[in-house]
């Protein structure tokens, strides 16, 4: 059975299923391990690492540890509670079809515009930044109108894409939580830019490490962890840039907790909108396919971001990105109270009422045709999340039609 244990209570003879530290970049690649001695729990502390996921089949047991059904049901109903504290969601101008074409042009022009940008940069261009700004303020207008569908454009990406859609896909999520969170307009753009920009540093580093498929050795991680000093050279070339959106680049990677890099900064000492762009960067990176790890589920995304907002990021922040994604973000797949089986496709401005499209009645055990269904204009409701490898959305094609939009 896989338990969540504080990393105190490791002892030899228990197996680590999971390190839980997928918010450093560095430990991205931790393999599952026996603890033989309190050498790498000493590691472990000095790391950051608070709390490891352990599974007692495979070595000993911890006894007041809980099972992890159970903290991903708390995690889910505190996660849900969190979202509807607050009133409604900014409501959508326009349908989600309707937005998706316009949608298509935006991530044209973006990919367009951050491939010159980065190809300028390797070159030892200074930065321009008149056609980024030009860009943001297109993609702020489409989410404004409709949120959704540039939020799932920038999920549709090959996996020598990352890099370049990363900084897109941050870009988004940053101006859909200002649009959310009501911030004035220019501080917005400020913010954007500054995500834009923030992994610019990653142009300097070597293709061969980027895309390495395996493990990373020691001098090949160090050379990761320079890319936010050589974010920060780059922006400083720009004129005109606000201080905050040089600091994104600089500090995406400090943690509230004083464990990150590249200057161990802690709490307030980093500033909000690199406090900002460090959750949107995890989050990002956890729900993306790499050359070298898959993506894990945008659920399971929003319950790491949880759990680590008690250590690693500042609480309200990530309280307040996770409601601007949505507890039932576009592609998740859910049961409702009707046990009918579906797949969130659009959000209303009711946070626990998308849009689901159905395909399954489970209490029936049979397949339904496939059609959509607002939440907001009935009286059924989701009543959790199910696994979509469960049902096998993806070899079903049952999102195919919205996918094919950005193809």
């Amino acid at each position: 059975m896989i338990k969540k244990v504080k990393v105190e209570q490791l002892e030899p003879g228990i197996f680590v299923h999971d390190f839980n530290c997928q918010w450093s970049e560095n430990n991205l690649r931790m393999d599952q391990l026996m603890i033989k001695d309190k050498k790498i729990v000493d590691i472990l502390i000095s790391m950051g690492v608070k709390e490891v996921y352990i599974d007692t089949d495979r070595g000993r047991d911890v006894s007041d540890a809980k099972p992890v059904l159970e903290v991903k049901l708390e995690t889910d109903s505190a996660i849900l509670t969190l979202a509807q504290q607050k009133g409604p969601l900014p409501a959508a101008t326009v349908s989600f079809k309707e937005e998706l074409q316009v949608a298509r042009n935006i991530k044209k022009q973006a990919v367009n515009i951050m491939e010159h940008t980065m190809t300028d940069v390797r070159n030892g261009k200074p930065l321009e930044t008149q056609e980024t700004y030009s860009l943001i303020d297109k993609m702020n207008e489409s989410i404004t109108r409709n949120k959704d569908a540039l939020l799932l454009l920038t999920r549709i990406r090959m996996k020598d894409e990352y890099t370049l859609m990363h900084s897109i896909s941050v870009g988004a999520y940053i101006l859909n939580f200002c649009n959310v969170n009501q911030i004035p307009h220019d501080r917005t753009m400020d913010l954007a830019i500054g995500a834009m920009f923030h992994d610019l540093g990653k142009t300097m580093v070597p293709l061969a490490i980027l895309n390495k498929p395996g493990k990373l050795d020691d001098s090949e991680f160090e050379r990761i962890k320079k890319h936010p000093e050589d974010s920060a050279k780059i922006l400083q070339s720009a004129k005109g840039l606000p201080y905050e959106a040089y600091d994104m680049g600089l500090h995406h990677h400090e943690r509230c907790d004083g464990k990150g890099y590249p200057h161990g900064l802690k709490g307030d000492e980093i500033t909000f909108g690199s406090q900002l762009a460090a959750i949107a960067d995890v989050y990002d990176a956890l729900t993306s396919d790499r050359c070298y790890k898959k993506g894990i589920d945008r659920v399971e995304g929003l319950r790491k971001l949880y759990e680590w907002s008690e250590y690693h990021f500042n609480k309200e922040l990530t309280y307040k990105f996770i409601r601007s994604i949505g507890v039932y973000p576009i592609g998740a797949c859910v049961k409702l109270g009707s046990e009918r089986i579906g797949v969130v496709i659009g959000s209303t401005d009711d946070v626990v009422k998308p849009v689901v499209r159905l395909f399954f009645d489970d209490r029936k055990k049979i397949p339904l045709p496939v059609y959509d269904l607002d939440l907001s204009k009935t009286e059924d409701s989701v009543q959790g999340y199910e696994d979509p490898q469960k049902w096998e959305v993806q070899r079903k094609r049952i999102f195919d039609d919205v996918q094919a939009n950005f193809l």
